[in-house]
C-alpha cells in the first residue's frame, strides 16, 4: 500500500555490528597510494631490500580505503553503504555489516592501510592525496 514503508522493512537486522566492540571507532587512511589507472589504486612501498612493492586491492577494499577519512565511525559507515545500495537500486545484503567489518579489519591488520581511532581524526597530508610524482 505505502511503498515507502515497505522499503524500511526490507532493511536487514545487522546483528553482527550491534555486538561489534569497535563499532564506534573512527577509521583513517595510513598509507601512501596512487592511481594505477582510472579505476584502480595501488600502494607503493619499499621492502627491506629496497625493492619497490606494488599492492592493488579488490573493489571493496579500495572503496573502503578511500572512504577512510577519519570523520565517520564504523557504525556510521554502514549507513553510508546502505544508502549507496539504495541509490543504486540494489538489494542490501543481509551480511553487509559483517562484510564491511571484515574488510575494514583486513585493511587494518593485513595491509596496515588504516587505523581505528577513538576520536575523529584528520588524514595526514601524505595519505590524503595520491603520491605526487
Amino acid at each position: 500500500m505505502f511503498s515507502f514503508l515497505k522499503k524500511k522493512k526490507d532493511l536487514p537486522e545487522f546483528d553482527f555490528i550491534k555486538s561489534y566492540s569497535e563499532k564506534e571507532k573512527y577509521f583513517v587512511r595510513t598509507k601512501k597510494w596512487n592511481w594505477l589507472n582510472p579505476e584502480q589504486i595501488t600502494f607503493l612501498e619499499k621492502d627491506s631490500d629496497g625493492k619497490v612493492k606494488m599492492t592493488t586491492m579488490d573493489y571493496w577494499h579500495q572503496e573502503m580505503f578511500l572512504d577512510a577519512d577519519g570523520q565517520k565511525t564504523i557504525s556510521e559507515y554502514l549507513s553510508v553503504l546502505i544508502n549507496q545500495f539504495r541509490d543504486s537500486k540494489m538489494d542490501i545484503p543481509s551480511d553487509l555489516d559483517k562484510f564491511m567489518v571484515e574488510t575494514l579489519l583486513s585493511l587494518k591488520t593485513d595491509l596496515n592501510a588504516i587505523e581505528f581511532m577513538d576520536l575523529p581524526t584528520e588524514v595526514k597530508a601524505e595519505y590524503k592525496e595520491p603520491i605526487k610524482e
